[in-house]
């Protein structure tokens, strides 16, 4: 039997104390020393092979027994600058020129001394290597030019037989973009490397300090001594050291790779580490300070060229976005249709605003969708997940199954998401959405990135850098192309102009539900004496002449009493519901058990007629409502329910709710404490193409004499009076399986 492999901690390299390594490299000495009694505290090892004295014999002496006098006021001009940068300065110690660097670490003064070698060190040459490196760049033409340029600039410099320009991407893997190779030497264009070759501590390191030389990767690190700081009891934070020691782990990668010898210049682009310039070489090479500082100075230029050309093409692509949807808001605000078709007219306006394959809007009950898209529940199940997850006014992803796995479902249609909060209402999120389908990539890895595991001392097991790094591909899935600052602030700017039009609609049709509510009024009630009337008079008719009509005549005289007595019932109906928006709403907290009895007593006479069975399965709560409205609520319900009866089975009704953290089966319920009331029966059913339709005013299904009339306008107003106050009223049915129509009520309005 095999033993399971060892579990290892991945994120050990993350957790690498590399700055704190308690060495330098051996091409160049360390002084740190107290402040501002110049004593030296501590002294790298080497001390006696470049300045010829031991460290042990220079420790708690004077920094002047090193320096000459002229070479110690340099340092001490450059510890008072209001800030040590790290300027380069030349001293001379121990009868030899050095090049020195000076920094301060844990409340020390620090001085590197790289003694001057057959490059020049002086501001001469550093002038004349930054002019051999710009000129090149001039040249170049659009990013990848330039990135190629300064790639070959480099390497015609330093000599070094790689040079590869890395860019890392969101999730800080690197891609090689540009490369400069020796005859003979292997390339890796192309190639990425996973974001664990460089760990979040190094990048960081490398944002700071924007030059790294590892001049023998086969040489031994040079000690501290002491190996601690006096009284602190750790080693100096080499942070800010150019000659830091390198991490054995990296020391590790190099050889792998077949590296003695790399220089890593940062592109550090508007503050964040935008990608690296990474130089190879087989054999051990030191490099000049002032050669270096050349290379920092192309980086930085490179930087900010890189900097104004990705801005200006951004700017570019805004004011194309921009007009674009100038032209939608232009077009949506002037249309003569409803906000609904005006945006599916304009649909391929609303996806090129954001590049993208579908797009959804939620602006009321039922979502707007546009292009490809995930089904019409999958959506409003989004929404809510988005509001739920308070994310903000916008997200964005590329990757939408790996925050909300629903999404793999539909992974073809919208693997990537961008979306936009309308307005911040909790019982209906209002978002527009855009979605970007699945991209697979086959991406090509130098190597294959997963580190290997071996057991380490006492059969420990720990992490080691791959040994190859030959061409290793890894089809990748779910994901989309990744959104830019671009598509983000079209989509806002999107947000921001439909706001205004929907605006502009809603104050056109609340002019115009005024003025309908005003003349269904006026209408309802000058026409209804005129009905009682026609009413009244077939009536008379009836009683005084009916002996004397043949059947079909008395049936024509029947006919006109129940058409008027209907059309009586529609203006009944009509008025009630212009009313109900006008009447304020007097809230209060009341016992929904008692106000339900006393509905049941007023439909009392309807429950007996159709011999049904009243269930109340638990006393309902106490709750706070406008107790009248609400009423009219539970008596149209019942109403309803007694209407539609199977024929030849027990009838029942039940009356009942689902309370605080039970589980419902709709997302209406959008606050944890809040009921979900319900009135379910056993009758004739409703098929699902019509459980929205049933809600519109005079809506029947079925001829006006079946399953005992009625006008069709009590569920419509039984819906507006639960939206006025703030919750929703929905059905839950099928053909033969009875129906359950389901209410909240919103919270009480404060003030």
């Amino acid at each position: 039997m095999s033993s399971a492999a060892p579990e290892v901690d991945l994120s050990q390299c993350e957790r690498e104390p590399i700055h704190l390594l308690g060495g330098i490299q051996p091409h160049g000495v360390l002084l740190a020393f107290t402040e501002p009694g110049l004593r030296l505290a501590m002294v790298s090892a080497n001390s006696e092979a470049l300045l010829g004295r031991p460290p042990r014999a220079l420790v708690g002496q004077p920094l002047a027994e090193v320096l000459p006098p002229a070479s110690l006021a340099i340092v001490t001009q450059a510890l008072a600058q209001p800030t040590t940068t790290g300027d380069l300065v030349r001293l001379e110690a121990a009868g030899r020129v050095f090049t020195g660097l000076v920094h301060r670490s844990g409340g020390l003064a620090v001085l590197e001394l790289e003694p001057e070698g057959a490059q020049g060190s002086s501001e001469e040459d550093s002038l004349a290597a930054v002019h051999r490196l710009l000129s090149p760049l001039t040249q170049a033409r659009g990013p990848l030019g330039l990135l190629q340029a300064a790639a070959d600039a480099v390497r015609g410099l330093i000599g070094f037989d790689r040079v590869m320009v890395y860019r890392f991407d969101a999730d800080w893997h690197g891609e090689v973009v540009a490369e400069s190779l020796a005859k003979g030497v292997d390339g890796f264009m192309g190639r990425h490397f996973p974001a664990s070759d460089i760990p979040a501590q190094a990048r960081a390191l490398y944002t700071r300090n924007t030059l790294r030389l590892i001049a023998d990767a086969r040489a031994r690190p040079v000690p501290l001594v002491p190996e601690v700081l006096p009284g602190v009891g750790r080693p100096l934070d080499l942070s800010g050291a150019a000659l830091r020691s390198v991490s054995p782990v990296h020391l590790e990668y190099l050889a792998n790779m077949g590296v003695a010898a790399s220089f890593s210049i940062s592109l550090v682009k508007d503050g964040q580490l935008w990608g690296l310039i990474a130089c190879h070489h087989s054999e051990p090479r030191c490099l000049s300070p002032a050669t270096r500082r050349a290379c920092d100075v192309l980086a930085r230029l490179l930087a900010l060229q890189l900097g104004t050309e990705e801005r200006g093409a951004e700017a570019e692509e805004l004011a194309r976005r921009s007009s674009l949807r100038s032209r939608l808001m232009e077009r949506l605000a002037e249309g003569t249709h409803a906000l609904p078709a005006a945006l599916s007219q304009e649909r391929e306006l609303l996806l090129t605003l954001t590049g993208a394959g579908g797009a959804a809007l939620l602006l009321g009950e039922t979502p707007i969708l546009v292009g490809a898209t995930p089904p019409l529940s999958e959506v409003v199940e989004l929404a809510f997940w988005l509001a739920d997850r308070s994310v903000g006014s916008a997200f964005f992803t590329d990757r939408l199954a790996e925050a909300y796995p629903p999404a793999a479902a539909y992974a073809d249609v919208a693997s990537g998401l961008l979306a936009v909060r309308l307005d911040s209402n909790p019982n209906l999120p209002r978002y527009a959405l855009w979605f970007r389908p699945e991209v697979t990539r086959t991406i090509t890895w130098a190597g294959n990135p997963s580190k290997a595991v071996v057991p380490g001392p006492g059969g420990v097991p720990r992490l080691h850098p791959r040994a190859s790094f030959e061409a290793w591909q890894e089809t990748v899935r779910g994901r989309s192309t990744p959104w830019t600052r671009v598509d983000l602030e079209s989509a806002e700017g999107f947000r921001s102009g439909l706001v205004g039009v929907v605006l502009r609609h809603a104050a056109a049709l609340a002019r115009s539900n005024k003025e309908l509510d005003a003349f269904g009024s006026i209408v309802a009630h000058d026409l209804k004496e005129p009905l009682r009337g026609i009413q009244q008079y077939a009536s008379f008719f009836l009683d005084d002449h009916g002996r004397t009509l043949d059947g079909e005549g008395r049936k024509q005289i029947e006919d006109m009493r129940w058409l008027a007595e209907r059309t009586q019932g529609l203006l009944e109906g009509l008025f009630e519901y212009s009313r109900v928006g006008h009447v304020e709403q007097a809230w209060g907290e009341l016992d929904m058990r008692e106000l339900v009895e006393d509905v049941l007593l007023t439909v009392a006479s309807r429950l007996k007629e159709n011999r049904m069975e009243v269930r109340t399965p638990r006393a309902l709560p106490r709750v706070e409502c406008d107790g009248v409205r609400i009423r009219q609520v539970w008596a149209n319900l019942l109403t309803n329910a007694a209407k539609y009866r199977q024929e030849g089975e027990p009838r029942w009704v039940e009356v009942g709710f689902i309370g605080p953290g039970e589980p419902c089966s709709h997302p209406a319920r959008k606050r944890p404490d809040e009921y979900v009331f319900y009135v379910r029966d056993n009758g004739i059913g409703i098929p699902g193409q019509y459980h929205e339709a049933v809600f519109e005013m005079f809506r029947r299904l079925h001829p006006a004499r079946t399953y005992g009339g009625g006008s069709g306008a009590g569920l419509a107003i039984a819906r507006r009076l639960v939206r006025l106050h703030g919750g929703e009223l929905w059905l839950e049915s099928a053909p033969g399986q009875g129906s359950t129509f389901f209410f909240t009520l919103g919270e009480r309005p404060r003030g």
